[in-house]
């Protein structure tokens, strides 16, 4: 549609003057008053609104959780996600391993050998508003102890009873001295719980829909996918900077960096060797190496009915692996050991830290002793972590050209640990693991070799080894206790009912913004943890 032009009067009448010759006079201007005009202001500055930092984190994990409730999963990755949504009593330092924080107990003092005074603190909520007092503090020991079902079980027996003092104090009886108490304390399981509500919807139905005092308070859990949850805002160390916190279940290494590249998430480990490269190039990402508290390792089993379970079959196996070869392999992530206790632990020693055992002649000429003929010997192995699988693959090639028959088996994660790991005895001839020590003390290392442990994997039986292992519970004097463990590490090292391989290493891929400070338990525990830009 064309616009109509409309001109005013004033000019129309201009455009006929024009045409019939006749011109107006011209009008003196008009002159505009003089006005003195103050400088004009400067406009305000805008200031710029600061950039909006990220409030998201998104950690890779490459296996699923079996449980929530704090001591019916000593998975490591279940230890991470729980950390988050649970307190214990005390806590090892989040950067220094050598203390202990309190943590839900505000402080505690020996009264005797056998009673320990723990003064609670006051005001905290559990996320469903259920206070948190004396009778939570019992009620989340006294469920452990009254379970033999939890698989913590056996760590908690040192304690005989919890008694209520008041509102916020409990003594908490042991069965005996117990010289590391406050490192019990701080292990596996040691989540406080809701007494009315776990009373009220039973253990399964926690174990799917947990609730704590910690950091985070529980969102979603999609089985083999993602556990969610959201900043508690009330928590008593104060709201964390991150609003919300998910655990992306992603068992394939290679599919996570792929993640970890594209913001699908913002942490991940172990990040295997071949994709170092992509991550070091990679705008806005980076690559940390770090110690763990794990070793790789191999469980034999020593009871009867099973090839290992002759001493001098344990024996060749440990001389037909080459440790080094298989650090190597891991792109030297790793240091060959001889023991469970490692640097920093109290007891390592230079006799088993980066030593072991290779001749594959001696291995031979041990077979022949033994009178081995050839019967299988089942591995079981899983992929959990840093290159598990080609580790496996490398162990099992070693074993069979020194003669062995073995029969490899390698499963997913969660398939393991529920046809192999978790079941009782369910393990043949040889299972490998990855066992950590977030205690930070060799009574956890040691604890499954006694003929007494309710969950020994190998059955080994050492009658030296057991009278060492019960004085040790008891001994309070530290430089003694250490050499107890000393000995009961060597008379590991002789029987061998596990095959130390290697003290692991990992490597971390995370976004350069994400400042979180390694602890030295590796547990992913982000209260601490928050975005710069």
């Amino acid at each position: 549609m064309k616009s109509k032009l409309f001109l005013p009067l004033s000019l129309i009448l201009v455009a006929v003057m024009l045409v019939t010759g006749c011109v107006a006079p011209a009008a003196p201007a008009a002159q505009p008053p003089v006005v003195e005009e103050e400088p004009a202001a400067e406009a305000p500055a805008v200031e710029e609104a600061p950039a909006e930092v990220q409030k998201t984190l998104t950690v890779g994990i490459a296996e699923d959780v079996s449980s929530l409730d704090p001591p019916t999963d000593w998975a490591i990755v279940t230890t991470w996600v729980v950390s988050n949504m649970f307190d214990c009593l005390v806590w090892r330092g989040r950067v220094d391993h050598d203390d202990f924080a309190p943590v839900l107990a505000e402080s505690w003092e020996i009264i005797d050998d056998l009673t320990w005074r723990f003064k609670l603190r006051e005001g905290v909520n559990f996320h469903n508003g259920e206070p948190y007092n004396a009778e939570a503090a019992k009620f989340s020991i006294d469920r452990i102890l009254n379970d033999d079902q939890m698989i913590v079980h056996s760590q908690w027996t040192h304690i005989d009873e919890v008694k209520i003092v008041d509102d916020y104090t409990i003594d908490i009886v042991t069965a005996y001295p117990v010289p590391d108490m406050l490192s019990k304390l701080a292990g596996t399981g040691c989540g406080n719980v809701p007494p009315k509500l776990v009373q009220e919807i039973g253990k399964d139905e926690f174990a799917k829909n947990p609730v704590g005092t910690g950091p985070f308070m529980f969102k979603e859990w999609v089985r083999d996918d993602h556990i969610s949850m959201v900043a508690n805002p009330d928590y008593w160390q104060g709201p964390a900077e991150i609003e919300e916190l998910t655990f992306r279940v992603i068992p394939e290494p290679s599919t996570r960096v792929a993640e970890l590249l594209t913001g699908g998430v913002d942490i991940t480990d172990p990040v295997e060797p071949q994709d170092w490269d992509r991550i070091e190039e990679a705008e806005g990402l980076e690559l940390i190496k770090a110690p763990t508290t794990r070793t790789m390792l191999l469980v034999h089993r020593a009871d009867e009915g099973f090839v290992t379970a002759d001493p001098l079959i344990r024996e060749a196996i440990d001389y037909a692996i080459d440790d080094a070869a298989l650090v190597e392999l891991i792109g030297d992530m790793g240091t060959p050991v001889l023991s469970r206790v490692t640097p920093p632990t109290m007891s390592w020693s230079p006799d088993y830290f980066d030593q072991y055992n290779y001749d594959p002649e001696k291995a031979k000429a041990l077979m022949e002793e033994a009178g081995y003929d050839g019967e299988p010997i089942t591995l079981h192995s899983t992929t959990s972590w840093f290159l598990q699988k080609e580790v496996a693959e490398a162990t099992a090639a070693m074993l069979t050209e020194a003669g062995f028959n073995v029969d490899l088996q390698i499963m997913e994660p969660s398939t393991f640990r529920e046809q192999v790991y978790y079941p009782q005895d369910a393990n043949k001839e040889i299972m490998m693991l990855a066992l950590g020590n977030s205690f930070f003390d060799p009574w956890i290392a040691m604890k499954g070799f006694h003929s007494g442990e309710s969950r020994q994997r190998s059955h080994w039986k050492n009658e030296e080894f057991d009278e060492l292992w019960r004085s040790a519970l008891v001994e309070m004097d530290p430089e003694v206790r250490e050499q107890m463990f000393l000995d009961m590490q060597a008379l590991v090292a002789e029987g061998r009912p596990y095959n130390t391989l290697y003290f692991m290493k990992t490597a971390y891929g995370k976004d350069k913004s994400l400042d979180w400070p390694i602890p030295p338990d590796n547990f992913y525990w982000m209260h601490n943890a928050h975005f710069t830009e």
